[in-house]
């Protein structure tokens, strides 16, 4: 699971790209299908796409889509760059650095559209702030995890230093021995993404308190990341449009029918749901990060230009990007938001009755 949430080298973005083929990127292959890159296996974070498969949303949409699993987002947006294929699903600090390595690179709407990487403390604890951290011990998974940009932009904002002032220790994947490492504390606080913190509650001993700075909160998870090209080419935008009609589709349906959402996801992906009270958290916690069960008037997955200022200042402050990218430039601008004005228009309330009158089978 960690491997859908990493920060890959900058190095990694661009190494085997002189063995990449060459195409036109249209994702056309055989027929008139799409072929979309996923930065992970088929999984509950991907929950939109699995209800809207399930529903037969893209049929309806009229797009023949075809998601690729792959070993990370790294490898996603090195055929971007070849132009390998149209659009892949790459988490937002790697779509970020590819950004600044290729300036042809479009982020055109995230899933979920706010930070997936979380700093808690348990229910109970005195710490109320990451300024309370100060001669405290942080736990993360491991060294180079996903999770370190926020912990360093987080501790240096406010005012600590790792390692000085607030010690940081590895307590490895999140399970049993991270669990009693936070019940028993050996670490104060825990930095890791949200289905590490989802596995980590799902039995009920512990209940955490979310500490993240709220300046992070808007540094989007993995995002929809294509080309100028694929943009410019009318056929390939309006499959894309309808593939991310589809998906917001899925979206609106899991925020209104959790349950049913749940026993869809576990059809589709069983071996997520081996842990029932996990699977049930990983899902409401997936809803909740989508922002679709407190609002509809904003498109699922948008992202504004503000919220890659505030990605890109994080990697350029932890070295991931050297140089001045433009952030609005890579989040697309005008043609982001229409883009995002074309795939949310369909009938929700329709999508709700459907999702309400569903029990999942």
């Amino acid at each position: 699971m960690r491997k859908l949430f990493r920060i890959a080298a900058p190095l990694a973005l661009v190494i085997g790209l002189a063995g990449c083929g060459s195409s036109s990127g249209s994702g056309e292959g055989d027929g008139d299908g799409l072929t979309v890159m996923l930065s992970y296996k088929k999984s509950i974070y991907w929950l939109p796409m699995l209800i809207a498969q399930d529903q037969g949303y893209f049929e309806e949409e009229g797009v023949d889509v075809e998601f690729e699993e792959t070993n990370g987002s790294g490898f996603v947006t090195q055929q971007l760059i070849a132009g390998n294929v149209p659009a892949g699903w790459a988490g937002a600090p790697d779509a970020a650095v590819a950004f600044s390595k290729d300036d042809n690179l479009r982020a055109l709407m995230c899933n979920p559209p706010q930070n997936i990487f979380r700093i808690v403390v348990p229910e109970d604890s005195e710490i109320e702030s990451v300024e309370d951290l100060a001669d405290k011990t942080l736990g993360i998974a491991e060294a180079g995890g996903g999770e370190e940009p926020i912990v360093n932009a987080s501790l240096e904002a406010a005012g600590l230093q790792r390692d000085a002032d607030v010690r940081i220790l590895p307590i490895g994947d999140a399970g049993p021995a991270s669990l009693n490492a936070i019940l028993q504390g050996q670490v104060d606080a825990y930095a890791g993404s949200y289905p590490d913190i989802s596995t980590l509650t799902a039995d009920g001993r512990l209940t955490t308190r979310d500490i993240t700075p709220e300046q992070y909160n808007a540094i989007p998870g993995d995002c929809l990341v294509t080309t100028v090209e694929a943009l410019e080419d009318e056929q390939v935008r309006d499959q894309l449009v309808g593939m991310a009609r589809a998906w917001s589709r899925g979206a609106v349906f899991a925020a209104e029918n959790p349950e049913a959402a749940t026993t869809i996801a576990c059809r589709v992906v069983p071996q997520e749901c081996e842990d029932m009270d996990f699977a049930t958290t990983y899902v409401k916690d997936t809803i909740d990060l989508s922002g679709i069960a407190d609002a509809t008037d904003t498109p699922f997955g948008y992202v504004d230009d503000s919220a890659w200022q505030t990605t890109f200042e994080v990697l350029t402050g932890s070295g991931a990007i050297t140089g001045d990218p433009d952030a609005g430039t890579f989040a697309g601008g005008e043609l982001a938001e229409q883009f995002a004005a074309d795939y949310w228009d369909f009938d929700i309330a329709t999508t709700q009755e459907e999702a309400r009158n569903s029990d999942g089978n």
